[in-house]
């Protein structure tokens, strides 16, 4: 009688790391994830606010249609929009607290959740930088370091919802039902990418165009892409934030 293969069991020590990297993040997980982002970035904008006799401008993300929304229905009023951020800030964070009762989250998932992501900020930023010679994804260059890190958090979390989430995942998903999967996958993720790179150059903040630039954030999009569908929408949106973080710090030494 033939004998059974042995499988080989994972040592002790590694268990929880293999663990963590099998696990699948789940949308209330992901959302108790990224809340931090939401916070620092609509929260932080107030602080970029200034008023001309357009109205209020301030330095955010372009993706960020939620801020000049809420501006534009309370008429400009800086304190009822501060409101309505912390507002929806808190009751986010009450209704994740609520939800955890039956969940195992918990304010240590953040460590290897911001370390994983800090990686594979490092390892975009230097493998497809030595592909492309570039200035980086960032744009605000004439802004102050604080205003940047704001930006960056609008950027993880607002780029990674539309283009990731919404047309990557979305796209892929509809397209992968009416072709071959691989095919409709992999068209999602050349038209998320494409669209990504092209938003970058377009007016008030867009930078100027060049080659170099487009291809790198179209690579980047890709990796973003990657990231979001092997790891989740938290982890995606933290690589990119902390990319884009790491970028203005290099910038600003």
């Amino acid at each position: 009688m033939p004998s059974r293969p042995r499988v080989r069991e994972t040592p002790t020590v590694l268990r929880p790391i293999v663990g963590y990297f099998e696990r699948r993040v789940d949308p209330l997980t992901n959302l108790f994830l990224v809340l931090p982002l939401f916070g620092i970035y609509h929260l932080g904008v107030l602080t970029q606010m200034r008023h001309s006799r357009q109205g209020f401008t301030w330095v955010g993300n372009g993706m960020d249609f939620l801020t000049g929304t809420v501006l534009a229905l309370v008429h400009g009023d800086i304190m009822a929009y501060t409101a309505i951020a912390a507002g929806v800030t808190i009751l986010l964070g009450l209704l994740i607290l609520r939800a955890r009762r039956q969940s195992s989250l918990h304010p240590r998932l953040f460590i290897p959740v911001l370390l994983e992501s800090a990686l594979y900020a490092l390892i975009v930023a230097s493998l497809i930088g030595s592909i492309v010679r570039t200035f980086g994804l960032g744009v605000l260059d004439h802004e102050g370091l604080p205003a940047q890190i704001i930006a960056s958090c609008g950027a993880g979390l607002h780029e990674e919802l539309v283009f990731r989430m919404g047309l990557f995942a979305g796209l892929g998903y509809l397209l992968s039902r009416r072709m071959k999967p691989w095919v409709g996958w992999l068209i999602a993720l050349g038209f998320s990418s494409v669209l990504f790179s092209a938003v970058h150059y377009l007016p008030p903040l867009g930078d100027a165009f060049s080659l170099s630039s487009f291809v790198f954030r179209l690579l980047c999009g890709v990796a973003f892409a990657i990231i979001y569908q092997l790891r989740g929408f938290a982890i995606a949106a933290w690589t990119h934030a902390l990319y884009d973080i790491f970028y203005f710090m290099l910038r600003h030494t």
